[in-house]
């Protein structure tokens, strides 16, 4: 017994050890290049206002006051997702061109738990740009998107997109150890997916067969939470039933790229990085 309780110790130790190791890099690179993380706001932010002032160009104005709150959360929300993809999906080429995807193998931590820790950088940049738009927005247009309906809901679609995209990049990163992807995967296919994802336009507006395509994309779940957080809008599916879809794609993606992480981390252990990385 006492065996075993040193070994759940040691176990328990090695994985704090690991966790602090990865927040204490990303954190100093944080640092260290803080101008390019400020390059990175700024970008975000020229990103968001384009979207949006392009986007309320095209709302009547009889629904302008709620649309342009929609508009304005929609693509925060989007550019969370965005940031998230492109910040942790696209390390798997900097860490396989500088050669440390087989040093963490060796010592037995698997390189998806180091390119997850850069949703610390996402997060960050989401945060940070948010409220200095959200004050230009407000200027422009005169409305406070910041007097929303519930910011519970509001927190949890933030959170459950950022998920989505969390996962969807490691598995993207996971298949970059054996295959190139295409930077398509990282780039049009997010601006596909704020049209046709329910994140841009919500679903009551959507035409019925866009609408099914729709609901196959866990995207929708956290816009329509967004949607009821910020504006009080209900859901077309009711509320109970996209938290609980939301929450069932949630665990599908996750078994997914837990898969296929452990897919292409043993192929590498066998045969070693077969990919230059290229994104």
């Amino acid at each position: 017994m006492m065996i075993k309780g040193s070994l759940r110790g040691l176990v328990l130790e090695s994985i704090c050890i690991k966790i602090y190791a990865i927040l204490w890099l990303h954190l100093t690179r944080l640092h260290r290049y803080k101008y390019g993380f400020l390059n990175m706001i700024v970008t975000d932010m020229i990103w968001y206002l384009l979207f949006m002032l392009g986007t309320l160009t095209f709302i009547p104005s009889e629904d302008f006051k709620t649309m342009a709150v929609i508009t304005f959360w929609g693509v925060a929300l989007w550019s969370s997702m965005n940031n998230t993809v492109w910040i942790v999906g696209n390390w798997i080429r900097f860490l396989l061109e500088i050669g440390i995807v087989e040093e963490h193998i060796v010592r037995n931590t698997n390189p998806m738990t180091l390119i997850a820790g850069r949703i610390i950088t996402a997060t960050i940049v989401t945060i940070v740009a948010i409220p200095v738009v959200g004050i230009i927005y407000f200027k422009l247009t005169g409305i406070n998107i910041f007097k929303i309906s519930n910011p519970f809901y509001l927190l949890v679609s933030f959170v459950l997109i950022m998920l989505y995209a969390l996962l969807y990049s490691l598995i993207l990163s996971s298949i970059g150890l054996r295959l190139r992807i295409p930077g398509i995967m990282l780039d049009v296919l997010n601006i596909v997916v704020y049209i046709i994802g329910g994140i841009g336009v919500p679903l009551t507006k959507m035409p019925s067969q866009m609408r099914i395509i729709a609901f196959l994309i866990p995207y929708t779940y956290a816009a329509e939470l967004e949607r009821y957080g910020a504006t009080g809008l209900t859901p077309l599916l009711g509320l109970g039933k996209t938290i609980v879809f939301g929450t069932l794609y949630l665990i599908v993606l996750l078994m997914i790229s837990i898969l296929i992480i452990r897919y292409s981390t043993h192929y590498v252990r066998k045969y070693g990085v077969k990919a230059i990385g290229a994104m």
